[in-house]
Protein backbone atom coordinates (compact mmCIF):
# COMPACT_ATOMS: atom_id res chain seq x y z
CA UNK A 1 0.00 0.00 0.00
CA UNK A 2 3.04 2.28 0.81
CA UNK A 3 4.45 1.26 -2.79
CA UNK A 4 0.96 2.69 -4.32
CA UNK A 5 0.38 5.68 -2.47
CA UNK A 6 3.89 7.00 -3.35
CA UNK A 7 3.67 5.60 -7.28
CA UNK A 8 -0.45 7.69 -7.19
CA UNK A 9 1.26 11.16 -5.45
CA UNK A 10 3.78 10.95 -8.55
CA UNK A 11 1.09 11.82 -10.75
CA UNK A 12 2.34 8.52 -13.30
CA UNK A 13 0.75 8.48 -17.10
CA UNK A 14 1.24 5.97 -19.70
CA UNK A 15 1.12 6.24 -23.53
CA UNK A 16 -2.39 4.12 -24.51
CA UNK A 17 -3.24 5.99 -28.13
CA UNK A 18 -7.16 6.69 -26.41
CA UNK A 19 -6.67 8.72 -22.75
CA UNK A 20 -8.01 12.41 -21.84
CA UNK A 21 -4.04 14.21 -22.28
CA UNK A 22 -1.59 14.68 -24.74
CA UNK A 23 2.17 15.92 -23.70
CA UNK A 24 3.13 19.36 -25.32
CA UNK A 25 2.91 19.48 -28.88
CA UNK A 26 3.52 21.17 -32.06
CA UNK A 27 0.19 21.28 -34.41
CA UNK A 28 0.37 22.72 -37.66
CA UNK A 29 -3.13 23.59 -39.05
CA UNK A 30 -4.04 24.21 -42.56
CA UNK A 31 -7.42 26.14 -43.55
CA UNK A 32 -8.19 25.77 -47.29
CA UNK A 33 -9.98 29.83 -47.61
CA UNK A 34 -9.67 29.74 -51.51
CA UNK A 35 -11.70 30.27 -53.73
CA UNK A 36 -13.68 27.28 -54.14
CA UNK A 37 -14.61 27.61 -50.24
CA UNK A 38 -17.13 30.19 -51.62
CA UNK A 39 -19.13 26.89 -52.99
CA UNK A 40 -22.60 26.48 -50.79
CA UNK A 41 -22.64 22.66 -49.92
CA UNK A 42 -26.37 21.60 -48.35
CA UNK A 43 -27.39 25.00 -47.55
CA UNK A 44 -24.08 26.26 -46.01
CA UNK A 45 -20.93 28.10 -47.42
CA UNK A 46 -17.97 25.56 -47.34
CA UNK A 47 -15.52 27.65 -45.94
CA UNK A 48 -18.12 28.18 -42.57
CA UNK A 49 -17.65 24.01 -42.40
CA UNK A 50 -14.12 24.54 -42.39
CA UNK A 51 -14.03 27.52 -39.50
CA UNK A 52 -16.09 25.39 -37.36
CA UNK A 53 -13.90 22.58 -37.49
CA UNK A 54 -10.82 24.60 -36.68
CA UNK A 55 -12.49 25.77 -33.95
CA UNK A 56 -12.55 22.51 -33.07
CA UNK A 57 -9.31 21.40 -33.50
CA UNK A 58 -8.14 24.74 -31.09
CA UNK A 59 -10.68 23.33 -28.45
CA UNK A 60 -8.59 20.29 -28.31
CA UNK A 61 -4.94 22.49 -27.54
CA UNK A 62 -3.27 22.42 -24.09
CA UNK A 63 -1.31 25.01 -22.42
CA UNK A 64 2.01 23.42 -23.55
CA UNK A 65 0.89 23.00 -27.68
CA UNK A 66 2.41 25.62 -30.54
CA UNK A 67 -0.13 26.47 -32.91
CA UNK A 68 0.82 27.44 -36.56
CA UNK A 69 -2.04 28.40 -38.75
CA UNK A 70 -1.54 28.09 -42.55
CA UNK A 71 -4.28 29.59 -44.88
CA UNK A 72 -4.40 30.26 -48.36
CA UNK A 73 -1.32 32.00 -49.07
CA UNK A 74 0.77 29.05 -47.53
CA UNK A 75 2.82 31.23 -45.28
CA UNK A 76 2.67 29.51 -41.76
CA UNK A 77 1.95 31.61 -38.86
CA UNK A 78 3.01 31.17 -35.08
CA UNK A 79 -0.43 32.28 -33.20
CA UNK A 80 -1.07 31.60 -29.62
CA UNK A 81 -4.73 29.94 -29.34
CA UNK A 82 -6.56 33.49 -28.45
CA UNK A 83 -4.50 34.73 -31.58
CA UNK A 84 -6.15 32.08 -33.89
CA UNK A 85 -9.33 32.80 -32.45
CA UNK A 86 -9.50 36.03 -33.50
CA UNK A 87 -8.26 35.34 -37.15
CA UNK A 88 -10.32 32.63 -37.29
CA UNK A 89 -13.29 35.29 -36.77
CA UNK A 90 -12.40 36.87 -39.66
CA UNK A 91 -10.93 35.08 -41.91
CA UNK A 92 -12.66 35.05 -45.43
CA UNK A 93 -12.38 33.66 -49.50
CA UNK A 94 -9.24 34.80 -50.86
CA UNK A 95 -9.34 35.47 -54.69
CA UNK A 96 -5.92 33.53 -54.52
CA UNK A 97 -5.57 30.87 -56.23
CA UNK A 98 -4.23 28.22 -53.30
CA UNK A 99 -1.35 25.13 -53.96
CA UNK A 100 -2.13 22.95 -51.78
CA UNK A 101 0.14 20.92 -52.11
CA UNK A 102 2.76 23.36 -51.01
CA UNK A 103 0.45 24.30 -48.38
CA UNK A 104 0.73 21.21 -46.53
CA UNK A 105 4.36 21.06 -47.12
CA UNK A 106 5.02 24.16 -45.66
CA UNK A 107 3.62 23.19 -42.34
CA UNK A 108 5.49 20.14 -42.20
CA UNK A 109 8.81 21.93 -42.83
CA UNK A 110 7.67 24.08 -39.93
CA UNK A 111 6.75 21.14 -37.82
CA UNK A 112 10.32 19.85 -38.76
CA UNK A 113 11.86 22.14 -36.99
CA UNK A 114 10.30 22.86 -34.19
CA UNK A 115 12.34 21.04 -31.07
CA UNK A 116 8.64 19.30 -29.64
CA UNK A 117 8.79 15.98 -29.87
CA UNK A 118 5.32 15.24 -30.97
CA UNK A 119 3.92 17.09 -34.03
CA UNK A 120 0.29 17.21 -35.88
CA UNK A 121 -0.93 18.42 -39.03
CA UNK A 122 -4.55 18.65 -39.67
CA UNK A 123 -5.75 19.51 -43.24
CA UNK A 124 -9.11 21.32 -43.23
CA UNK A 125 -10.32 21.64 -46.96
CA UNK A 126 -12.37 20.60 -49.54
CA UNK A 127 -9.58 19.18 -51.18
CA UNK A 128 -10.31 20.25 -54.85
CA UNK A 129 -8.58 17.87 -57.47
CA UNK A 130 -7.25 20.87 -59.07
CA UNK A 131 -5.37 22.62 -55.88
CA UNK A 132 -2.73 19.42 -55.63
CA UNK A 133 0.40 19.65 -57.58
CA UNK A 134 3.60 17.33 -57.75
CA UNK A 135 6.63 17.10 -55.47
CA UNK A 136 7.86 15.28 -52.40
CA UNK A 137 6.19 13.35 -50.21
CA UNK A 138 5.40 14.29 -46.61
CA UNK A 139 7.07 11.87 -44.17
CA UNK A 140 4.63 13.00 -40.88
CA UNK A 141 1.50 11.44 -40.94
CA UNK A 142 -1.68 14.31 -42.17
CA UNK A 143 -5.21 14.18 -40.77
CA UNK A 144 -7.66 15.32 -43.55
CA UNK A 145 -10.80 16.57 -42.50
CA UNK A 146 -13.31 14.55 -44.55
CA UNK A 147 -15.30 17.08 -47.28
CA UNK A 148 -19.01 16.97 -48.52
CA UNK A 149 -19.66 16.37 -51.98
CA UNK A 150 -19.29 19.46 -54.03
CA UNK A 151 -22.16 20.23 -56.18
CA UNK A 152 -22.33 20.65 -59.78
CA UNK A 153 -21.06 23.91 -60.64
CA UNK A 154 -20.91 25.55 -64.66
CA UNK A 155 -18.58 28.60 -65.25
CA UNK A 156 -17.12 30.48 -67.34
CA UNK A 157 -13.80 29.43 -68.95
CA UNK A 158 -12.74 31.81 -71.30
CA UNK A 159 -13.73 34.82 -73.51
CA UNK A 160 -12.69 36.50 -76.35
CA UNK A 161 -14.06 39.23 -78.87
CA UNK A 162 -14.18 38.64 -82.51
CA UNK A 163 -12.52 40.79 -84.08
CA UNK A 164 -10.85 42.55 -81.37
CA UNK A 165 -12.07 45.71 -82.35
CA UNK A 166 -15.14 46.33 -82.89
CA UNK A 167 -15.84 48.48 -85.81
CA UNK A 168 -19.07 48.91 -84.67
CA UNK A 169 -19.96 45.36 -84.65
CA UNK A 170 -18.64 42.59 -83.23
CA UNK A 171 -18.57 38.84 -81.41
CA UNK A 172 -17.65 37.64 -78.08
CA UNK A 173 -17.42 34.11 -78.00
CA UNK A 174 -17.93 32.61 -74.72
CA UNK A 175 -16.77 29.15 -73.41
CA UNK A 176 -19.05 27.22 -70.83
CA UNK A 177 -17.06 24.95 -68.31
CA UNK A 178 -18.61 21.66 -66.21
CA UNK A 179 -18.83 18.29 -66.37
CA UNK A 180 -22.95 18.47 -66.79
CA UNK A 181 -26.16 20.29 -65.65
CA UNK A 182 -28.72 22.46 -67.24
CA UNK A 183 -28.90 25.00 -69.76
CA UNK A 184 -28.43 28.23 -68.56
CA UNK A 185 -29.18 31.90 -69.76
CA UNK A 186 -25.62 33.68 -70.93
CA UNK A 187 -25.70 37.45 -71.09
CA UNK A 188 -23.76 39.85 -72.66
CA UNK A 189 -23.75 42.73 -70.58
CA UNK A 190 -21.95 46.58 -72.04
CA UNK A 191 -21.65 49.00 -69.07
CA UNK A 192 -23.92 46.81 -67.04
CA UNK A 193 -26.70 46.64 -69.99
CA UNK A 194 -27.80 43.24 -71.85
CA UNK A 195 -26.47 43.53 -75.16
CA UNK A 196 -27.24 39.68 -76.53
CA UNK A 197 -28.14 36.44 -74.61
CA UNK A 198 -28.14 32.94 -75.66
CA UNK A 199 -28.83 29.50 -73.55
CA UNK A 200 -25.78 27.62 -73.25
CA UNK A 201 -24.82 24.32 -71.19
CA UNK A 202 -21.53 23.35 -69.81
CA UNK A 203 -19.64 22.38 -72.64
CA UNK A 204 -20.60 24.78 -74.95
CA UNK A 205 -19.59 27.26 -76.68
CA UNK A 206 -21.67 30.15 -77.25
CA UNK A 207 -21.22 33.35 -79.52
CA UNK A 208 -22.53 36.32 -78.40
CA UNK A 209 -23.19 39.54 -81.10
CA UNK A 210 -23.83 42.84 -81.22
CA UNK A 211 -23.46 46.80 -82.37
CA UNK A 212 -22.26 49.39 -80.04
CA UNK A 213 -22.81 52.98 -81.23
CA UNK A 214 -19.94 55.16 -79.77
CA UNK A 215 -16.67 54.63 -80.43
CA UNK A 216 -14.34 54.25 -76.89
CA UNK A 217 -13.51 51.49 -74.60
CA UNK A 218 -16.33 49.89 -72.74
CA UNK A 219 -16.75 47.87 -70.03
CA UNK A 220 -17.98 44.37 -70.25
CA UNK A 221 -19.18 40.67 -68.80
CA UNK A 222 -20.64 37.72 -69.53
CA UNK A 223 -23.22 36.76 -67.21
CA UNK A 224 -24.14 32.75 -66.32
CA UNK A 225 -27.48 32.42 -64.70
CA UNK A 226 -26.09 32.04 -60.48
CA UNK A 227 -25.83 28.41 -59.29
CA UNK A 228 -23.98 27.67 -55.74
CA UNK A 229 -20.70 28.62 -56.54
CA UNK A 230 -21.28 32.29 -57.82
CA UNK A 231 -17.87 33.34 -57.83
CA UNK A 232 -17.31 32.08 -61.53
CA UNK A 233 -21.04 33.39 -63.07
CA UNK A 234 -19.24 36.39 -64.73
CA UNK A 235 -16.42 37.28 -66.25
CA UNK A 236 -15.26 40.75 -66.90
CA UNK A 237 -13.70 42.12 -70.41
CA UNK A 238 -13.21 45.02 -72.04
CA UNK A 239 -14.09 46.51 -75.43
CA UNK A 240 -13.03 48.50 -78.07
CA UNK A 241 -14.88 50.66 -80.83
CA UNK A 242 -13.41 52.78 -83.50
CA UNK A 243 -13.63 53.51 -86.95
CA UNK A 244 -11.46 50.82 -89.39
CA UNK A 245 -8.07 52.09 -89.67
CA UNK A 246 -6.46 53.53 -93.07
CA UNK A 247 -3.99 51.09 -94.55
CA UNK A 248 -2.07 50.50 -97.69
CA UNK A 249 0.53 47.79 -98.88
CA UNK A 250 3.93 49.38 -99.87
CA UNK A 251 6.81 47.75 -101.49
CA UNK A 252 7.97 44.08 -100.31
CA UNK A 253 4.65 43.10 -98.67
CA UNK A 254 4.07 40.54 -100.51
CA UNK A 255 1.09 38.83 -102.46
CA UNK A 256 -0.59 36.51 -99.17
CA UNK A 257 -0.87 40.14 -97.14
CA UNK A 258 -1.95 42.08 -100.22
CA UNK A 259 -5.19 39.78 -100.62
CA UNK A 260 -5.57 40.20 -96.63
CA UNK A 261 -5.67 43.75 -96.90
CA UNK A 262 -8.35 43.42 -99.87
CA UNK A 263 -10.71 40.94 -97.90
CA UNK A 264 -10.48 43.44 -94.91
CA UNK A 265 -11.12 46.45 -96.92
CA UNK A 266 -14.04 45.08 -98.46
CA UNK A 267 -15.28 43.54 -95.36
CA UNK A 268 -15.49 46.91 -93.66
CA UNK A 269 -12.47 46.72 -91.26
CA UNK A 270 -10.23 48.74 -93.56
CA UNK A 271 -10.30 51.97 -95.26
CA UNK A 272 -8.06 52.88 -98.19
CA UNK A 273 -5.26 55.78 -97.25
CA UNK A 274 -1.68 55.38 -95.95
CA UNK A 275 -2.39 55.95 -92.25
CA UNK A 276 -0.95 52.85 -91.80
CA UNK A 277 1.74 51.41 -94.36
CA UNK A 278 2.74 47.78 -94.56
CA UNK A 279 5.81 46.81 -96.47
CA UNK A 280 9.71 45.69 -95.79
CA UNK A 281 10.93 49.50 -94.93
CA UNK A 282 9.17 52.40 -93.23
CA UNK A 283 6.64 54.54 -94.29
CA UNK A 284 6.25 58.97 -93.17
CA UNK A 285 3.43 57.73 -90.03
CA UNK A 286 2.86 54.49 -88.50
CA UNK A 287 4.59 51.39 -90.24
CA UNK A 288 4.41 47.72 -90.58
CA UNK A 289 8.07 45.91 -91.14
CA UNK A 290 8.18 42.93 -92.48
CA UNK A 291 12.02 41.68 -93.61
CA UNK A 292 12.83 42.51 -96.67
CA UNK A 293 13.03 39.53 -99.38
CA UNK A 294 16.53 40.58 -100.39
CA UNK A 295 19.03 40.12 -97.44
CA UNK A 296 21.13 43.02 -99.09
CA UNK A 297 18.93 45.36 -98.11
CA UNK A 298 18.53 44.49 -94.56
CA UNK A 299 21.40 46.74 -93.56
CA UNK A 300 19.63 49.85 -95.35
CA UNK A 301 16.81 49.03 -93.23
CA UNK A 302 18.89 48.89 -89.66
CA UNK A 303 19.99 52.31 -90.54
CA UNK A 304 16.46 53.67 -91.34
CA UNK A 305 15.28 51.97 -87.55
CA UNK A 306 18.10 53.99 -86.31
CA UNK A 307 17.47 57.14 -87.68
CA UNK A 308 13.71 57.06 -87.04
CA UNK A 309 14.99 56.39 -83.49
CA UNK A 310 13.98 52.78 -83.25
CA UNK A 311 16.16 50.31 -80.73
CA UNK A 312 15.45 47.74 -82.52
CA UNK A 313 17.37 46.01 -85.33
CA UNK A 314 17.26 42.89 -87.59
CA UNK A 315 19.77 40.15 -86.71
CA UNK A 316 20.88 36.98 -88.06
CA UNK A 317 18.51 34.71 -89.88
CA UNK A 318 17.75 31.02 -88.55
CA UNK A 319 15.95 28.24 -89.04
CA UNK A 320 14.05 25.78 -87.29
CA UNK A 321 10.22 25.27 -85.92
CA UNK A 322 8.32 27.27 -83.13
CA UNK A 323 5.08 28.39 -82.34
CA UNK A 324 4.33 31.81 -82.09
CA UNK A 325 2.98 33.04 -78.08
CA UNK A 326 2.51 36.19 -76.75
CA UNK A 327 -0.20 38.60 -77.50
CA UNK A 328 -0.21 37.60 -81.26
CA UNK A 329 -3.81 36.92 -80.89
CA UNK A 330 -5.77 34.46 -83.60
CA UNK A 331 -1.44 33.67 -84.77
CA UNK A 332 -0.91 32.22 -80.96
CA UNK A 333 0.32 28.60 -81.22
CA UNK A 334 0.96 29.12 -85.38
CA UNK A 335 4.61 27.58 -86.56
CA UNK A 336 7.35 29.41 -87.88
CA UNK A 337 10.02 28.06 -89.97
CA UNK A 338 12.42 30.77 -90.71
CA UNK A 339 13.28 34.25 -89.26
CA UNK A 340 15.81 37.39 -88.27
CA UNK A 341 16.25 37.72 -84.90
CA UNK A 342 15.28 40.82 -83.29
CA UNK A 343 17.70 42.54 -81.27
CA UNK A 344 17.19 45.41 -79.28
CA UNK A 345 14.82 46.79 -76.37
CA UNK A 346 10.94 47.60 -76.55
CA UNK A 347 7.51 46.49 -76.16
CA UNK A 348 7.75 42.73 -76.98
CA UNK A 349 4.34 41.53 -78.60
CA UNK A 350 4.97 38.22 -79.50
CA UNK A 351 7.70 35.32 -79.08
CA UNK A 352 8.80 32.37 -81.19
CA UNK A 353 10.17 30.26 -78.57
CA UNK A 354 12.13 32.69 -75.90
CA UNK A 355 12.95 34.90 -78.39
CA UNK A 356 11.27 38.62 -79.52
CA UNK A 357 9.20 37.96 -83.15
CA UNK A 358 6.01 41.09 -83.11
CA UNK A 359 8.29 44.40 -81.18
CA UNK A 360 6.34 47.47 -81.23
CA UNK A 361 8.03 50.98 -80.35
CA UNK A 362 6.91 54.10 -81.10
CA UNK A 363 4.84 54.45 -84.41
CA UNK A 364 6.89 51.49 -85.69
CA UNK A 365 5.72 47.57 -85.32
CA UNK A 366 8.50 45.00 -86.60
CA UNK A 367 8.11 41.58 -87.72
CA UNK A 368 10.56 38.61 -87.43
CA UNK A 369 9.30 36.88 -90.01
CA UNK A 370 8.15 37.31 -93.91
CA UNK A 371 4.45 36.25 -94.57
CA UNK A 372 4.98 33.91 -96.98
CA UNK A 373 4.53 30.07 -96.70
CA UNK A 374 8.06 29.21 -96.91
CA UNK A 375 8.80 31.29 -93.49
CA UNK A 376 5.67 30.94 -91.45
CA UNK A 377 2.79 28.38 -92.46
CA UNK A 378 0.66 31.60 -90.92
CA UNK A 379 -0.57 32.73 -94.15
CA UNK A 380 -2.43 29.86 -94.97
CA UNK A 381 -4.43 29.26 -92.47
CA UNK A 382 -7.63 31.02 -91.06
CA UNK A 383 -5.83 33.06 -88.99
CA UNK A 384 -4.26 34.82 -90.92
CA UNK A 385 -6.64 37.81 -91.71
CA UNK A 386 -7.58 38.31 -88.09
CA UNK A 387 -3.61 38.12 -87.25
CA UNK A 388 -3.77 41.13 -89.90
CA UNK A 389 -6.42 42.37 -88.41
CA UNK A 390 -5.25 42.75 -85.25
CA UNK A 391 -1.82 43.90 -86.50
CA UNK A 392 -3.08 46.90 -88.33
CA UNK A 393 -6.36 48.03 -86.52
CA UNK A 394 -5.06 47.54 -82.82
CA UNK A 395 -1.65 47.36 -82.22
CA UNK A 396 -0.17 49.84 -85.31
CA UNK A 397 -2.92 52.44 -85.75
CA UNK A 398 -3.88 52.74 -82.22
CA UNK A 399 -1.48 50.84 -79.69
CA UNK A 400 -4.00 49.12 -77.47
CA UNK A 401 -3.28 46.64 -75.46
CA UNK A 402 -4.98 44.02 -73.81
CA UNK A 403 -3.63 41.86 -71.12
CA UNK A 404 -5.22 39.23 -68.75
CA UNK A 405 -4.26 38.04 -65.20
CA UNK A 406 -5.88 36.88 -62.47
CA UNK A 407 -6.10 38.32 -58.88
CA UNK A 408 -2.39 39.22 -57.47
CA UNK A 409 -0.73 37.61 -60.93
CA UNK A 410 2.49 39.68 -62.08
CA UNK A 411 1.67 41.57 -65.27
CA UNK A 412 3.74 43.57 -67.56
CA UNK A 413 2.55 46.52 -69.13
CA UNK A 414 3.63 48.48 -71.88
CA UNK A 415 5.65 51.33 -71.83
CA UNK A 416 4.54 54.90 -70.99
CA UNK A 417 1.42 53.17 -68.77
CA UNK A 418 1.09 55.06 -65.13
CA UNK A 419 -2.24 54.18 -63.71
CA UNK A 420 -4.58 51.30 -63.64
CA UNK A 421 -8.24 52.74 -63.49
CA UNK A 422 -10.89 50.78 -62.65
CA UNK A 423 -14.39 51.40 -61.76
CA UNK A 424 -13.69 50.52 -57.17
CA UNK A 425 -10.32 51.37 -57.52
CA UNK A 426 -7.21 52.55 -59.30
CA UNK A 427 -3.45 51.41 -59.13
CA UNK A 428 -0.08 53.14 -59.87
CA UNK A 429 2.33 51.56 -61.82
CA UNK A 430 5.23 53.02 -61.72
CA UNK A 431 7.44 50.12 -63.09
CA UNK A 432 6.45 47.98 -66.07
CA UNK A 433 5.95 45.02 -64.19
CA UNK A 434 2.97 45.32 -61.83
CA UNK A 435 0.54 42.87 -59.54
CA UNK A 436 -2.81 42.58 -61.05
CA UNK A 437 -5.09 44.14 -57.81
CA UNK A 438 -7.21 41.50 -55.89
CA UNK A 439 -10.68 42.99 -57.08
CA UNK A 440 -11.95 41.45 -60.28
CA UNK A 441 -13.15 44.07 -63.47
CA UNK A 442 -11.80 45.98 -65.82
CA UNK A 443 -8.61 48.32 -64.70
CA UNK A 444 -7.86 50.78 -68.58
CA UNK A 445 -4.76 51.60 -69.06
CA UNK A 446 -3.96 55.05 -68.41
CA UNK A 447 -0.87 57.06 -70.30
CA UNK A 448 0.62 60.58 -68.24
CA UNK A 449 -1.51 62.71 -70.44
CA UNK A 450 -4.17 60.72 -69.23
CA UNK A 451 -4.85 58.67 -72.59
CA UNK A 452 -6.41 54.89 -72.77
CA UNK A 453 -3.95 52.72 -74.22
CA UNK A 454 -5.56 49.38 -73.31
CA UNK A 455 -7.29 47.33 -70.59
CA UNK A 456 -6.30 45.20 -67.73
CA UNK A 457 -8.63 42.16 -67.45
CA UNK A 458 -8.70 40.73 -64.03
CA UNK A 459 -10.92 37.26 -63.30
CA UNK A 460 -9.99 34.33 -61.36
CA UNK A 461 -8.39 31.74 -61.64
CA UNK A 462 -10.80 29.16 -63.73
CA UNK A 463 -9.26 26.08 -61.88
CA UNK A 464 -10.96 27.24 -59.15
CA UNK A 465 -14.04 26.20 -60.44
CA UNK A 466 -13.61 22.30 -60.99
CA UNK A 467 -14.76 21.49 -57.49
CA UNK A 468 -14.14 17.76 -58.16
CA UNK A 469 -12.90 16.20 -55.10
CA UNK A 470 -9.47 14.48 -55.15
CA UNK A 471 -9.34 10.91 -54.82
CA UNK A 472 -7.00 9.03 -52.55
CA UNK A 473 -4.59 8.44 -55.55
CA UNK A 474 -3.96 11.96 -55.88
CA UNK A 475 -4.17 12.62 -52.19
CA UNK A 476 -1.36 9.95 -51.87
CA UNK A 477 0.74 10.92 -54.88
CA UNK A 478 1.03 14.72 -53.58
CA UNK A 479 1.24 14.31 -50.15
CA UNK A 480 2.37 10.75 -48.91
CA UNK A 481 0.71 7.59 -47.77
CA UNK A 482 0.50 8.16 -44.37
CA UNK A 483 -3.13 9.73 -44.47
CA UNK A 484 -6.49 10.00 -42.15
CA UNK A 485 -9.20 11.31 -44.14
CA UNK A 486 -11.95 11.44 -41.35
CA UNK A 487 -15.30 12.93 -40.88
CA UNK A 488 -16.21 15.91 -38.54
CA UNK A 489 -17.09 13.48 -35.90
CA UNK A 490 -13.94 11.83 -35.89
CA UNK A 491 -11.85 14.75 -36.11
CA UNK A 492 -11.75 15.07 -32.37
CA UNK A 493 -10.96 11.55 -31.15
CA UNK A 494 -8.43 11.30 -34.01
CA UNK A 495 -6.36 14.10 -32.88
CA UNK A 496 -3.44 13.32 -30.55
CA UNK A 497 -4.26 9.90 -31.00
CA UNK A 498 -0.76 8.66 -31.19
CA UNK A 499 0.63 10.86 -28.00
CA UNK A 500 -2.46 10.58 -25.74
CA UNK A 501 -2.12 9.38 -22.20
CA UNK A 502 -4.08 8.51 -19.32
CA UNK A 503 -2.60 9.41 -15.91
CA UNK A 504 -2.75 6.25 -13.87
CA UNK A 505 -3.17 8.11 -10.35
CA UNK A 506 -6.80 7.09 -10.15
CA UNK A 507 -5.48 3.66 -10.17
CA UNK A 508 -2.87 3.01 -8.15
CA UNK A 509 -5.54 4.91 -5.64
CA UNK A 510 -7.94 1.88 -6.31
CA UNK A 511 -5.48 -0.31 -5.91
CA UNK A 512 -4.41 0.66 -2.80
CA UNK A 513 -7.52 0.89 -1.37
CA UNK A 514 -8.37 -3.05 -2.90
CA UNK A 515 -5.13 -3.86 -0.91
CA UNK A 516 -6.32 -1.81 2.57
CA UNK A 517 -9.58 -3.90 2.16
CA UNK A 518 -7.75 -7.06 1.53
CA UNK A 519 -5.44 -6.55 4.46
CA UNK A 520 -8.41 -5.42 6.99
CA UNK A 521 -10.09 -9.05 5.80
CA UNK A 522 -7.14 -11.14 6.61
CA UNK A 523 -6.91 -9.27 9.78
CA UNK A 524 -10.27 -10.06 10.85
CA UNK A 525 -10.72 -13.70 9.69
CA UNK A 526 -7.16 -14.37 11.95
CA UNK A 527 -8.49 -12.52 15.15
CA UNK A 528 -9.19 -14.93 18.60
CA UNK A 529 -12.37 -14.31 20.17
CA UNK A 530 -11.32 -13.46 24.30
CA UNK A 531 -12.76 -16.56 26.77
CA UNK A 532 -14.64 -15.34 29.56
CA UNK A 533 -13.92 -15.99 33.34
Amino acid sequence: MIILLVLAAARPVVGVGGGTSHPPTAVALVLDNSLSARAVVDGRRTLDVLVEAAHDVLAQLGPGDRLWLVLADGIPRRLSRPEALVALDSVGPTPLRMDLSAAVRAAANVLADDDLEWTELVVLSDLQASAFSPGDPIEIPILLLEPATPPANRWIDSTHTVPDLWSPSGTVVASIGGVDGEPATVRLQVDSRDLARAVASPGDHVALSGRIADNGWKVAAIVLDPDEFRADDRAHLAIQVAEPAQAAAGPGTGQFVREALSVLQQGGRLAGGTDVLLGDGLGPAMSVVFPPADAAMLGALNRSLEARGVDWRFGDLVGGEWEIGGEAGPANGVTVMRRYRLIGDGSVIARTGDEPWLVRQGDVVILGSRMEPEWTALPVTAAFVPFIDLLINQLAARGSWIRSATPGQPVDLPAGVVELAGSAASVPASASRVVAPLQTGVYFMLEAAGDTVGALLVNYDARESRLETADRAVLNAALGSDLRVVGMDRLRQEMFRASRRSELTGLFLVAALVGLLLEFAVASSRATPRSGT
